[in-house]
């Protein structure tokens, strides 16, 4: 590769890399002196570097809540939890400039947390994609897995980042099932679970079989009735 060659690749990357250290450092200024409390109104969270920020997490009110595994940091068992909620109440007229509700813990840590927020245990996701959806998705086809209880539903994806999104059944707004060309001739659909949430508009149960997709459809939509009226 000659000098000008090299001079055309290093000035089309620095963009990029200029924006990834942008990124980097705004998240280092919001979210430095994380801190979670437990509060009389709920979960109580402070954060910011130069200017800190305050809210309240109160009880009922997580549209959906969100758990990220990056791969370099899964040898650690470290997590990343975000969530959505509804209507931040803020410190005077200030809101919460993140999504983050732990910005890095402990995979037991996060766990509990996430538990206490959604104020009670999840399901796990251990239903997998059936065999065939490796053509659809051949490198995150080991990570596509959804669960499912009377409360919440959970879906994993990701493969640089192992994703985990956990919907409140009671938040759910509309439920659809969508089938592109490719996930047709592989006989396979996806469930989108679309919230109110803004940061986080939802969850996605990826290439499933579409059967069983039509049965989580209709078992997810009778069970999302009954935690909404309770019976």
């Amino acid at each position: 590769m000659d000098v000008r060659a090299l001079g055309v690749v290093v000035f089309s990357a620095l963009p990029v890399a200029l924006g990834a250290l942008t990124a980097a450092g705004r998240r280092l200024l919001t979210e430095y002196g994380f801190s979670v409390a437990e509060s009389a109104d709920g979960l109580r969270i402070r954060h910011g570097l130069l200017e800190t920020r305050s809210a309240t997490i109160p009880p009922g009110r997580v549209q959906v809540v969100r758990l990220r595994e990056p791969l370099l940091w899964r040898p650690f068992g470290w997590v990343r939890v975000e969530v959505d909620v509804a209507g931040y109440a803020g410190a005077g007229d200030e809101q919460l400039s993140t999504s983050a509700l732990l910005p890095v813990a402990p995979a037991g840590l996060a766990g509990a947390l996430v538990a206490r927020v959604l104020t009670g245990p999840l399901p796990q996701a251990t239903a997998p994609v059936p065999p065939r959806a490796r053509w659809r998705a051949p490198l995150q086809h080991p990570r596509l897995r959804v669960g499912l209880d009377e409360r919440h539903l959970v879906a994993t994806s990701g493969v640089v980042t192992t994703t985990t999104d956990v919907v409140p059944l009671a938040k759910i707004q509309s439920l659809r099932l969508t089938q592109g060309p490719w996930e047709r001739g592989l006989r396979l659909a996806s469930l989108h679970v679309d919230t109110a949430g803004r940061r986080l508009p939802g969850g996605v149960a990826r290439h499933r079989d579409l059967d069983d997709v039509r049965a989580l459809l209709a078992a997810t939509t009778e069970l999302a009735r009954r935690a909404r009226t309770g019976r």
